[in-house]
């Protein structure tokens, strides 16, 4: 049989450009639109931006007010001139119209740094609607907002969810029962979220009077089956207040001070996987790890979860979870291990510091927590009278903690040559 031979050339025809990612602005102050591509000529609005995006691209958005958006498909960015900052996050506002996705977008779509508040959902969905979408929803506040079934906050978003306030959201209509009033069948990683004060409604039959108003089903959460890690769920109302039908993992929460219909102390979660080293008030039931005391927050009535330091909940997380995030809600790295190398239960992480004796008493190290972006200054004093500086800018950050140490070459006198000596550690400006 004669062979065949196939001969195959490849012929360069020259490269094929190739469209770098381009970057689109949008200001809702400019008295009229642009074409995008600077912040003198920017978009006024947030949807124009979306449109002339492709795949790619990021839409960065102006402090001020704007309607919501629909991203229909495109895996883009949208975000604000600082996700991070939360004076920023709450001076980029979509009022009165929601986030809509198509339900196809992935994981490099992302949503981040908005304020997004007093939208209506006729139907599923108020503040955001993912119809399935795996797009990242991160660092915004979602506040306020309202869907007629379900899912007042966030609904139907299966990408990651995380360093959210999903608060003061509600579902539910006085001819049917609310479902989820803060997320509503979020099958995502949600983690290092404030989920506080959400509604889920419902009528009861007529009677005498009026509709009689009780709860709806999963005040903070309904029917979230994916990881549930480092959140504070806190002060929802429904039936019951803290999670319904999450049979995924739940680790490392604050589930506290969530209410049964008309205020009255009840059930944090229901028909949903035994949490797992997690704070749940009264619990008695199943799980490893778990502690019902008192959280004891700085603040929750005005909405301050941070934790103190004599909080049962430090380092009372589990390290080994899964999706643990590397930082909390602030940017605070996650496992401090002041006294044991784990990371707290809820979406804060406590800063605290440490002072200890060097090798011999030869010198003083003193170990604080990290702050994204901060500097710090040491000053020390011999007798609490006179502060002096030793560093402005302390240079060292072994493992996600400043470590500055005193061994007189910066305060001039070894710290075993003196009786007593005090330090002070200030954020700069």
């Amino acid at each position: 049989m004669p062979k065949v031979i196939i001969l195959v050339s490849l012929l360069a025809f020259g490269s094929v450009p190739v469209a770098r990612p381009a970057t689109w602005y949008v200001d809702s102050s400019l008295p009229e639109s642009g074409d995008g591509t600077s912040w003198q000529t920017a978009f006024t609005r947030i949807q124009e931006g979306v449109e002339a995006a492709s795949d790619g691209d990021t839409v960065v958005a102006a402090e001020g007010a704007y309607f919501g958006v629909h991203f229909k498909g495109k895996n883009i960015s949208l975000l604000s001139t600082n996700p991070h900052d939360p004076r920023v996050v709450a001076a980029t506002i979509m009022d009165g119209y929601a986030v809509r996705f198509s339900g196809v977008e992935d994981q490099t779509c992302v949503l981040s740094g908005f304020t997004i508040r007093g939208a209506t959902g006729r139907g599923v969905g108020g503040g955001v609607y993912g119809a399935g979408t795996r797009a990242t929803i991160s660092h915004n506040v979602i506040t306020g907002n309202f869907a007629l079934f379900s899912g007042g906050g966030v609904a139907e978003c299966h990408g990651l969810i995380e360093n959210n306030v999903i608060t003061g959201n509600s579902a539910g209509n006085p001819l049917r029962h609310g479902l989820g009033g803060g997320l509503y069948r979020c099958n995502a990683v949600i983690r290092n979220n404030v989920i506080a004060g959400n509604r889920a409604l419902s009528a009861s039959e007529y009677v005498p009077g009026g509709p009689q108003w009780v709860e709806g089903e999963g005040g903070g959460l309904y029917d979230c089956q994916g990881t549930i890690v480092n959140n504070t769920i806190f002060g929802n109302l429904g039936l019951p207040g803290g999670l319904y039908g999450c049979h995924g993992d739940i680790r490392n929460n604050i589930i506290w001070g969530n209410l049964m219909p008309w205020g009255t102390p009840g059930w944090q979660l229901a028909d949903s996987m035994d949490p797992a080293y997690s704070c749940v008030e009264g619990w008695t039931g199943g799980g490893w790890g778990n502690i019902a005391e008192d959280p004891l927050f700085v603040d929750a009535e005005n909405g301050n979860f941070r934790l103190t330091p004599c909080s049962p909940c430090i380092d009372k997380g589990d390290s080994w979870a899964v999706y643990l995030p590397d930082t909390d809600i602030a940017g605070i790295p996650r496992i401090m291990g002041f006294y044991f190398l784990a990371p707290d239960m809820g979406a804060y992480e406590v800063v605290l510091a440490k002072l200890e004796r060097g090798p011999g008493g030869g010198r003083v190290e003193l170990t604080w927590a990290w702050w994204p972006g901060a500097t710090w200054t040491v000053l020390y004093s011999d007798d609490l009278l006179t502060w002096r500086v030793a560093d402005d800018n302390a240079p060292f950050r072994p493992l996600d903690t400043i470590s500055w140490i005193d061994d007189g070459s910066k305060t001039g006198t070894p710290p075993w040559l003196v009786p007593r000596r005090f330090y002070r550690v200030l954020q700069n400006p």
